[in-house]
């Protein structure tokens, strides 16, 4: 996979790191719940309401952000996302209150679907021979991110300000990016001939079936994520954040193995019918045999066939059955899968007693202010 004579090498490497930047900050904020809560004159409780408001904005945005990426273009989406990202890092250190970080936060979910409108269709747009190996590169990006995410803690601890540093420091490299994609060169987009211009909005079943395939994939790993910890103390394991090692091992190597694969010539859909199919049979024998060793088992299988980027994956078969509408219908997939991925942790009592910090299982234990508990 190689950028077209480096024209866009630029460009595909800062959308790489804007996903590498998502994977830092999707728990970056529940790692300091105590500090911001004493900022804003909250409470834990509050705080996580912040964290539940970025899943509300990127719901009620995502239909629009798509349409508006499609229409006009690519980098004025990116642009507006990135400086929205870097409004919510350094806006969250200056809330005077809980309405107005709640209001912050709503904005951080808006600049995420902006993001999420103008990376995903532009990464098929510059790769377009390896557009599903591309999108699955953003998913490795984003695991990569969260296993940095100690470092970042540390870098502010070093830097003897804490949070406050890694959040503005946040917030500038999301400035710097919004300026390097400004002028930065972009592929055109796809556009389609006009007899194709009424079919392309025939939603068909295959459509919908791939929305409820990415709807399920992150149900499946979801529903681990928070919940592996009851289960294996009742199963007598008596470190369950081993569980969660094994699982984040899995996904990263399946996203790297499901690349190898595709490019070697196996199709996507294969993946994403068989690869919900295995993950749901490892829970189901987590179920059947009550045994602490087939907790590893289970948590390996959901990492490498539930977070392994299914929904990368499907997305970019979407945008490949409709490309002069990428994100617009991408959109539509991530619209029925956000309630559960977005609202799923905001509203899980596990989430609140700290056991969950992130999408894909990264969890910081007592280096970063967290229970002893949380694995």
């Amino acid at each position: 996979m190689s950028v077209k004579k480096h024209r866009y090498a630029a460009t595909a490497s800062t959308v790489y790191f804007s996903y590498f930047m998502m994977g830092i900050g999707m728990s970056l904020l529940a790692q300091f719940k105590p500090q911001f809560a004493s900022l804003w004159h909250s409470s834990i409780s509050g705080v996580l309401s912040v964290v539940s408001a970025v899943g509300i904005g990127g719901i009620v945005s995502i239909l629009i952000t798509g349409p508006i990426s499609d229409h006009f273009f690519r980098r004025a989406s990116a642009v507006i996302g990135h400086l929205l990202w870097a409004i919510y890092y350094i806006g969250l250190l200056y809330a005077p209150n809980f309405a107005v970080a709640y209001i912050i936060g709503i904005l951080g979910g808006i600049a995420n679907s902006f993001l999420n409108a103008s990376n995903f269709p532009a990464l098929m747009e510059i790769f377009p021979e390896s557009a599903s190996v591309a999108s699955l590169m953003s998913k490795f990006a984003i695991n990569i991110g969260q296993f940095c995410l100690p470092l970042a803690i540390l870098l502010g601890a070093a830097l003897g300000s804490g949070y406050r540093t890694v959040f503005m420091l946040a917030g500038i490299l999301y400035i710097v990016m919004a300026l390097i994609l400004a002028f930065s060169p972009y592929p055109d987009q796809v556009t389609g001939p006009k007899k194709q211009e009424k079919a392309k909005y025939d939603f068909n079943l295959g459509v919908w079936s791939l929305v409820l395939m990415g709807f399920t994939s992150t149900a499946d790993f979801l529903l681990w994520i928070n919940t592996y910890q009851e289960l294996a103390k009742s199963y007598g394991i008596a470190n369950p954040s081993s569980l969660q090692s094994v699982y984040a091992v899995g996904a990263s190597i399946a996203v790297l193995f499901n690349s190898f694969i595709i490019k070697k010539g196996v199709k996507e859909i294969d993946i994403l019918i068989w690869y919900p199919l295995l993950s749901a049979a490892g829970l189901l024998l987590a179920y059947v045999i009550k045994a602490p060793q087939i907790l590893y088992l289970t948590s390996l299988a959901v990492g490498f066939f539930a977070a392994s980027g299914l929904y990368q994956l499907g997305k970019s078969v979407q945008g490949q059955m409709y490309p002069d509408m990428k994100a617009t219908v991408q959109s539509w997939g991530g619209f029925h899968y956000g309630p559960d991925r977005r609202g799923c942790p905001a509203f899980d009592p596990a989430f609140e007693r700290g056991q969950y910090a992130g999408r894909h299982g990264f969890v910081l234990r007592s280096q970063a202010g967290w229970p002893e508990e949380a694995g």
